[in-house]
């Protein structure tokens, strides 16, 4: 099975120009993602796709590949699908370029999912959330899966409800509120080629979350559960609480 990381960048984010050029830790945002499909031993190969050469520069610099796009992709999805026309592969793993910190192992773990898993089309993974601020927070996608650990329901929303979940728990404090979607994608080569063919469909436009377009599908998704956790920046301020973070972390 050939394994393909494909880290989208583009430079004009609306509420973050130029974001994976701006520096973490003394280094550009997008040179972190690709250090973590470095040590992701899952990948027989990963590339950038970016529809600037400013970024391109950067990659190359570094040593990795860059596939130049259009600037009129509208998703992520769409410039990597964009970016691996006329390739021969497998699998392909969305790697989001703006969270520096995702774990290895996590790449890892969605592709052994999909290969052990033939019915299904996509691999993403999860992790609990033990923090209520989280559970209530709509920039927290949640996620909830059947028995055999395959998606159900993706929401901004308390998935599953709050109430049953809560009661007569709230004080331990081992408890799990639900569980936090993790933004990584492993993906069989056709399926990504059909899903960035089809049009919205009415759930992936009311919770805003593109991945419902591929369960209105009926596109089958093992979700796997991790204890790693990864941060995404979507904004200056949080690549300045990043920032401070890490610093405190070397002070430590």
């Amino acid at each position: 099975m050939k394994v393909i990381g494909v880290i989208p960048a583009r430079y004009g984010s609306t509420r973050f120009p130029g974001k994976p050029l701006a520096l973490l830790a003394g280094r550009p945002l997008v040179l972190h993602v690709v250090d973590r499909a470095r040590e992701a031993s899952g990948l027989n190969e990963f590339l950038v796709a970016t529809d600037d050469d400013r970024i391109a520069d950067v990659v190359r610099e570094a040593g990795a590949e860059v596939v130049m796009t259009s600037a009129q992709c509208a998703t992520g999805s769409d410039r990597i699908a964009e970016a691996i026309a006329g390739r021969d592969c497998d699998v392909v793993v969305n790697l989001q370029g703006d969270e520096p910190d995702v774990n290895p192992a996590v790449i890892d773990q969605c592709v052994r999912a999909l290969a052990d898993d033939p019915e299904c089309g996509v691999a993403t993974a999860m992790i609990a959330i033990r923090d209520k601020a989280d559970f209530d927070s709509p920039h927290v996608v949640k996620v909830v899966c059947d028995t055999r650990g395959r998606a159900l329901y993706f929401s901004r929303a308390q998935v599953p409800s709050a109430a049953r979940l809560s009661e007569g728990q709230t004080d331990e404090p081992e408890f799990i509120w639900g569980m936090k979607h993790l933004g990584l994608y492993a993906y069989r080569t056709d399926v990504l080629r059909r899903f960035v063919t089809w049009p919205q469909t009415p759930i992936e436009k009311r919770e805003s979350l593109e991945q419902m377009r591929l369960l209105e599908n009926g596109v089958g998704i093992r979700v796997v559960e991790t204890e790693w956790d990864s941060v995404g920046v979507d904004t200056p301020e949080e690549l300045e609480r990043l920032n401070a973070s890490l610093a405190e972390k070397r002070q430590a």
